[in-house]
């Protein structure tokens, strides 16, 4: 309104009457419960079976049951479902999603990574650091290695480098070997 007049200022946009505000007669609208509409933009609202109202017939407003959100079931496989759901979605190329149980704690623990070294080693050492908090990652995951039945196959490269590692010459024995990778508590490949 232009200041100091009745008249609606056309800039102010229109200003509706209480019976444009009344929607419950319009074909558009249908009340599910008292104040509670359902609104179409674009077509008449339906009954509850589906069938659009038509014009010349007027069943008056019809209840649409509200739907009731369905609560999921967390099952074993639905969790195990959705986890992979995530990890197809994800854009790197591998992880793991993992929950494990160590001496009754249980830990979680999830990567993705482009790089399957990387991965990989994350998920060895998250492994490694929940063995036990006072023994080092390193020698954690060599006592695996070591009384594991799987047997590892060290490429010849890292083998050459844990003995170059030593300071030892071609001339030494392998007893000077063995004696070096004792004096370091081990060999680090």
């Amino acid at each position: 309104m232009t200041p100091g007049s009745d008249e609606p200022n056309p800039e102010d946009g229109k200003i509706l009457s209480p019976e444009e505000l009344d929607i419950a007669d319009d074909d558009h609208v249908t009340e599910i419960d008292e104040g509670r509409y359902v609104v179409s933009p674009d077509v008449r609202t339906d009954d509850s079976y589906g069938n659009q109202v038509s014009a010349d017939s007027d069943p008056g407003p019809q209840p649409v049951p509200d739907p009731e959100p369905e609560t999921p079931e967390f099952t074993d496989a639905n969790v195990h479902e959705w986890l992979a759901e995530q990890m197809a979605d994800s854009n790197s190329r591998y992880g793991f999603d993992v929950t494990a149980k160590f001496d009754g704690d249980v830990d979680q623990q999830q990567l993705v990574s482009n790089d399957i070294v990387t991965a990989f080693e994350s998920f060895m050492l998250w492994y490694g650091r929940q063995m036990d908090g006072s023994t080092p990652v390193e020698d954690v995951l060599g006592i695996l290695l070591s009384e594991s039945n799987v047997p590892v196959k060290y490429p010849p490269g890292s083998f050459k480098e844990m003995v170059r590692s030593t300071g030892l010459s071609p001339d030494d024995s392998i007893a000077d070997l063995v004696e070096a990778v004792e004096e370091r508590d081990g060999a680090e490949f």
